[in-house]
């Protein structure tokens, strides 16, 4: 792999990185950036999880003051994330390329308006009604998580919205049980692609490309929550939906 790929997927683990901590939607940067470079739909997506799982590591440490607060959520919050992520890797093993392939305009286009949409969001959860039922929160979590396992780009912004009216709770508190949540949803998937494809290899996970991303998630992730919060928002969000958009449009007419 050239160096100017290493370094363009090193800035993509970066940015998605910062992305995910201040907000979420960084898998709509990191995974055209795979595209970019040569990878499968499928092998882009799996890549993608495990690259950015240590930026996920790196900015807990931004929330660890918020984390202690919430233990009891946290805790909670465990076994459905756990499932849900593993179950989504596997399906997205099983089904295969051909399905993801069919499926993915969808999910980037439904991912970037998510992202789009998150002003809105984030104005009614500031208005909203309280359904804290644990049933709720578990099912909530749980089918979060498994799309999260499937394809991760939106998990996030799902996340913010479905906790901040579930839990009650303001955003900045929201926001860290959404990277602890992501964090086991991404570790569990991770775990769950490396294993396969160490026991039964299919190039379904690009370990070469996963190590410049990863590099990049992690500097990115350690820097995200006091850097991201002060960047132009409305322009990081634009962009990432802008390029999920146009992702979206590239394989509807191009691959579809």
């Amino acid at each position: 792999m050239p160096l100017r790929t290493d370094l363009w997927l090193f800035a993509a683990g970066l940015l998605a990185s910062s992305v995910n901590a201040a907000a979420g939607g960084g898998t709509l940067l990191s995974f055209p950036a795979l595209l970019a470079a040569g990878l499968s739909p499928i092998a882009a997506n799996a890549t993608s999880t495990v690259g950015l799982l240590c930026g996920y590591l790196t900015s807990l440490a931004g929330y660890r003051a918020h984390l202690r607060q919430l233990r009891g959520e946290v805790i909670f919050a465990v076994v459905p994330s756990l499932i849900g992520g593993a179950l989504g890797a596997k399906l997205l093993l099983v089904l295969g390329p051909v399905f993801f392939a069919r499926v993915v305009p969808g999910l980037l286009a439904g991912a970037a308006l998510l992202l789009l949409a998150q002003p809105l969001l984030g104005m009614l959860l500031r208005r909203r009604a309280r359904f804290d039922h644990p049933a709720a929160l578990f099912v909530a979590l749980f089918v979060i998580a498994l799309y999260g396992g499937y394809f991760g780009a939106g998990a996030g912004i799902l996340f913010l919205a479905a906790m901040g009216l579930l839990y009650g709770r303001d955003l900045r508190q929201v926001n860290a049980i959404k990277v602890f949540v992501s964090l086991l949803a991404n570790v569990i998937a991770a775990a769950t692609f490396v294993a396969l494809e160490i026991s039964h290899p299919t190039g379904a996970l690009a370990w070469r490309a996963a190590a410049p991303l990863s590099l990049g998630a992690i500097a990115g992730g350690s820097i995200g929550v006091r850097v991201a919060r002060r960047l132009p928002a409305a322009g990081l969000r634009g962009f990432s939906a802008l390029l999920g958009l146009a992702m979206a449009a590239y394989f509807l007419v191009f691959r579809g």
